[in-house]
């Protein structure tokens, strides 16, 4: 088990996704900090037995608590980064009003002043999502794990928005895997350097490369979605094996998204103060239309070089494309999971912020709770091990969450039956919509504090879907009684044509 290393607020080279340069950290102004140095502290201090990384703010080492010979990972912020350890500080104590654990957020346990540098104790953790990918040489994940990773991470979106406060740089690197071997796919979020809280989030860059919403490129005003958008990109990552964005260029992702997802619509266009930079209007039209600007107008714009790289990306023409790139799908029953995927994927990828899902919204989407998945099927064995990786990672011991279930129009026409197995799912991201009564959590539920998607949106979806099921009891009643209708009729003129026939 390796210490949390690229780890809280510490930005490897990788981390940044090219988002910044990389700052030269280790020098005799900025860090003073050396390996088998003792960092004294009022609970007994730390040995500092190695370096595991660095970044723009700071360096992460594997500590040895000398009170209790406990392994922790420290994480040391530069001198002339103090205001970044400050408010990195300030962020986290925040999150002391949650139950980090149950939460699946990483804990602090103490900080501290050390030669002018703020020294960050955090809890040991195992590997990144991005360093799990490296070992599996980029394979991709399989849905049943990318089901628990996609819950535990919606849990920590929906406490911290509890709170109101926006992480603004969820990928790979900043999900880590708590002990794979002992719990597999049992994660937390980490690393709040770059958290905010939603009150201050207005305008800015924010977000790697790769994981940047669309509202951040356009210039647009910024809330909890963002988050949505960037573990949307994570879910993607982990079942493609690659980026489902370009990394390396904001313009390139802005044209993957206008190739895959369409236009941003004329509301979220006219109101972007980045828009002109990507968009131009198109005046050969009586009405002016957006367009996306080519490569060139670009550049003359804002001054900056496109740059192009093979990624797959390139071959994609819809988010439904993803599959293809995944491996071959053996049984049905793994078929209707792969669509509950995509249609989540689908609603966490909106370009629309408005129309995003939210954290409590996706907690009851069906691939998480795994309704869609029968119980009584030939295929039983991909459901026995959808549910004991569940059990594995310790999250089927967890209390009952309590969510708004989350449905798609074509499981309003399903839903009496015992599965959705054989629906047509459309796929369509504007056709579904948060509705009915609160469920009782299948097997993948965890504790998180409800954040009360109510409301009479809400209460009319559910009055539809009451009218659906009325009209269906009717429409079952009235095939009853036609068919006993012909049956008397047919009963009768068999009695007369015996007794015509009798008397003849």
């Amino acid at each position: 088990m390796r210490c949390i290393n690229t780890t809280i607020t510490l930005d490897p080279e990788r981390h940044l996704l090219e988002m910044a340069p990389t700052i030269p950290l280790y020098n005799k102004t900025n860090f003073q900090i050396e390996e088998q140095e003792v960092l004294p502290t009022t609970s007994g201090g730390y040995l500092v037995e190695t370096f595991l990384g660095e970044g723009r703010f700071g360096k992460v080492a594997r500590c040895l608590k000398l009170k209790t010979n406990e392994k922790m990972a420290l994480k040391i912020v530069r001198t002339d980064a103090g205001t970044t350890g400050k408010r990195e500080v300030a962020m986290l104590r925040r999150l002391r009003k949650l139950d980090e654990d149950k939460n699946n957020l990483v804990r602090m346990t103490e900080y501290f002043r050390h030669k002018g540098h703020y020294c960050l104790v955090f809890e040991m953790l195992d590997t990144s999502l991005h360093d799990l990918m490296k070992e599996r040489n980029s394979k991709p994940l399989c849905l049943s794990g990318i089901r628990v990773i996609s819950q535990q991470m919606l849990v920590a979106l929906n406490a911290l928005k509890s709170i109101g406060l926006l992480h603004t740089d969820i990928k790979p690197d900043n999900v880590m895997l708590v002990n794979h071997k002992l719990q597999p796919f049992r994660v937390k979020l980490i690393d709040f350097g770059l958290a905010a809280t939603v009150s201050t989030m207005f305008l800015g860059t924010i977000q790697a490369l790769g994981y940047r919403a669309p509202e951040v490129i356009l210039g647009l005003p910024l809330d909890e979605a963002v988050d949505m958008w960037s573990l949307g990109c994570v879910l993607a990552f982990l079942y493609l094996g690659k980026h489902l964005y370009p990394t390396h260029c904001e313009y390139e992702v802005m044209r993957v998204i206008v190739q895959m997802q369409g236009q941003p619509g004329d509301r979220l266009l006219n109101n972007g103060i980045n828009t002109r930079n990507f968009f131009s209007k198109n005046k050969e039209f009586s009405v002016p239309k957006w367009r996306l600007n080519t490569q060139k107008e670009y550049k003359l714009k804002t001054d900056s070089m496109t740059k192009c790289r093979n990624g797959i990306y390139d071959k994609l023409n819809s988010l439904e494309d993803v599959a293809r790139f995944h491996p071959t799908v053996k049984q049905a029953t793994e078929y209707d999971d792969t669509l509950a995927f995509l249609s989540l994927l689908k609603r966490m990828l909106h370009v629309d912020c408005k129309k995003r899902i939210s954290p409590s919204e996706a907690l009851g989407h069906r691939f998480i709770t795994m309704r869609h998945l029968p119980r009584h099927t030939h295929d039983r064995s991909y459901v026995t091990a959808a549910r004991s990786t569940l059990r594995d990672c310790g999250l089927s011991k967890q209390s009952s969450v309590q969510f708004k279930r989350f449905v798609t129009s074509s499981e309003a026409v399903h839903w009496n039956e015992a599965s959705i197995a054989n629906s047509n799912d459309s796929l369509s991201a504007d056709e579904e919509t948060a509705a009915g009564p609160n469920e009782a959590a299948s097997p993948a539920s965890v504790t998180h504090h409800s954040d009360g998607v109510n409301g009479s949106s809400d209460n009319e979806t559910y009055r539809s879907l009451v009218e659906v099921k009325t009209w269906k009891f009717f429409k079952m009643a009235w095939r009853f009684f036609t068919r006993i209708f012909k049956f008397v009729r047919c009963c009768r003129g068999d009695v007369t044509n015996e007794r015509h026939a009798t008397s003849e």
